[in-house]
């Protein structure tokens, strides 16, 4: 019989999140340790940053060509440009790094880990217990 895998996990309150720190291509990460960010199945993207943290960290210094950015549309119906770039999503609990695409805009507040990353990776919303966990790739799931 197999040993079971252990769970890397986040306690977390009324929100499922992970820790996390972005990382620029070039290697500046935008805080030492990690900052639990919401995990939104309602945010498409992969990651959405703050747009005080994209001029922050110079992410502008690693956009990706225009016709590949979405357009934002406010409540008013107002369209808006979502500049997308390249960076690093570092998770320093299960020691690993991935390469994402970040967007924002102006006057953006919100720091979210949409569906494009999660469907990515073996995530557990264990809502009772009120903790998010990644489930190893080499664990077996019956």
């Amino acid at each position: 019989m197999a040993s079971p895998t252990a769970l890397i996990c986040w306690d977390v309150a009324d929100i499922f999140a992970i820790g996390v720190q972005l990382q620029t291509p070039g290697g500046e990460v935008h805080i030492e340790g990690e900052e639990l960010v919401e995990l939104d199945t309602g945010y498409a993207g992969e990651v959405l940053v703050p747009w005080r943290l994209y001029i922050e960290l110079e992410l502008y210094g690693w956009e990706l060509e225009e016709d590949l950015w979405s357009v934002g549309v406010s409540v008013t119906g107002e369209t808006f440009p979502m500049p997308l770039s390249e960076a690093v999503l570092r998770i320093p609990k299960l020691g690993e790094a991935f390469p994402v695409r970040v967007d924002t805009f102006e006057d953006n507040d919100q720091f979210l880990i949409g569906r494009a990353f999660i469907r990515k990776h073996r995530l557990l919303f264990d809502g009772p217990a009120n903790r998010v966990c990644v489930i190893p790739a080499e664990a077996t799931i019956v």
